[in-house]
């Protein structure tokens, strides 16, 4: 778990908005997903609660303003460390499968994400082959 005081870092907007553009890859934002979502920020980062709708709310903001990832994943790059990157890996995969399967257009931008992050490739297939494990 990365740990941040300000609860509304760059580092807490940016994964959520590199989550959300996930989630969004398939040009649905399910229900499902947003609550992954949320789930999955206030316990990275461990958030309160009581502050995970403003920070979607901030987040859905600048994800529709964006454009490209890069401007997310450069703040994650500055201060997360490899194995928070890879946790992190790990999640955006959680959100991709929170609705059952993995759609390849959320594996593609995981991917992509990953490869910003300069995940390496076999840390990548690791982490989708754990989260998908958890699931059997």
């Amino acid at each position: 778990m990365f740990k941040k005081d300000n609860k509304y870092s760059n580092e807490i907007i940016s994964s959520t908005c590199l989550l959300l553009s996930i989630a969004h890859s398939d040009e649905k934002l399910e229900k499902n997903e947003i609550e992954c979502i949320k789930e999955i920020i206030i316990d990275f980062f461990n958030v309160e609660k009581i502050d995970i709708d403003k920070i979607i709310d901030i987040s859905l903001d600048k994800f529709k303003q964006s454009t490209d990832l890069f401007e997310f994943s450069k703040h994650l790059n500055s201060s997360f460390t490899y194995q928070d990157k890879i946790d992190f890996i790990c999640c955006a995969f959680e959100v991709s499968i929170s609705d059952g399967k993995i759609h390849y257009l959320e594996d593609f931008f995981i991917k992509r994400i990953a490869n910003t992050l300069n995940v390496k490739h076999r840390d990548l297939i690791k982490a989708k082959k754990t989260i998908q494990s958890q699931l059997i």
